[in-house]
């Protein structure tokens, strides 16, 4: 009989034990998680509810798993990605500055009270040497935990497949480890949060979706009539995108900034003001909706 669990029901001590073997973390560990979240949840407000119970994760340890967390909002995360971040035996978080806490970490911590969580400092800029050390650096860190036997969750901002560091280190990780489980945890992208926030259409019948992260791509794009296109990640100057918008009579984009946390911000391009754009602000083009016949725009 296992000491950290000797108080418990029959039943709870067989289900412990049973998400000690398949998460790859001894019954203590996950105790304690538990213990934590319930101090955690009381600390912050009324009573908690009762835990509910986590799905069950189709993958095991040793595992590398991208875990979208979306543009902010906890309430935003998946259940299968909430459960992955309370599962897994490290818990990687991006870090331009390792001293303070990334929006990323934040939503992490929110849902996963008990994680562990390790920062990693990680090269965001232009520079491509250096953002080859970076992925270099968080490649050999993964395959150190992985060959640990850990269960290791990259936690991402959105969606792990979409403009984040995950498909180029599941790829370095995967020719230096190919017996290794490699998945990822869709997460909600901040245009998704504002194209719903501003119920904008991001598609109709016979018209295309495409997200771009520059005002190039984008001035291409528009010329495509009817169809939905995204600024996405990128900093620019809006004087420049509302230009792009006139000559293509495009006016009905709308900038998201702070998607999903309490200072969001969601206006008209036009009513924004000139000057640079935010790095994680979303500019959405809304779908237009195919014309009938002798129906004006």
């Amino acid at each position: 009989m296992h000491k950290s669990s000797i108080y418990l029901p029959d039943e709870l001590k067989r289900s412990v034990s049973s998400l000690a073997t398949r998460s790859g973390r001894s019954e203590a560990d996950l105790i304690r998680q538990a213990i934590e979240r319930l101090v955690a949840l009381s600390d912050s407000g009324p009573a908690p509810a009762p835990l509910e119970a986590e799905p069950p994760l189709p993958y095991r340890a040793p595992a590398l798993v991208g875990v979208g967390v979306g543009p902010g909002d906890p309430g935003l995360v998946t259940l299968r990605a909430r459960a992955t971040l309370r599962t897994a035996n490290r818990v990687l978080v991006i870090a331009t500055d390792l001293r303070s806490v990334g929006r990323a970490e934040m939503v992490v911590r929110s849902v996963a009270p008990g994680a562990n969580v390790q920062r990693v400092a990680f090269a965001i800029g232009a520079d491509p040497a250096l953002r080859h050390a970076s992925l270099v650096a968080l490649a050999d860190a993964v395959t150190g935990a992985v060959d640990a036997g850990e269960l290791v969750a990259v936690a991402v901002l959105g969606d792990p497949t979409q403009w984040t560091i995950f498909p180029d280190l599941a790829d370095r990780v995967a020719d230096a480890r190919p017996w290794l489980t490699i998945v990822a945890e869709p997460g909600i992208t901040s245009y998704q949060a504002a194209a719903a926030a501003a119920v904008a259409p991001l598609g109709h019948p016979g018209s295309a979706l495409v997200v771009v992260d520059n005002v190039g791509e984008l001035r291409r794009h528009l010329e495509s009539n009817g169809c939905s296109v995204v600024l996405y990640k990128a900093s620019t100057d809006a004087s420049e995108v509302k230009a792009v918008a006139a000559h293509h009579d495009r006016r009905d984009a709308v900038v998201a900034e702070l998607s999903g946390l309490p200072g969001q911000r969601l206006v008209p391009l036009a009513d924004t003001d000139d000057g640079p754009i935010s790095y994680l602000a979303t500019v959405v083009f809304p779908a237009i909706r195919p014309r009938r016949d002798g129906e004006a725009r």
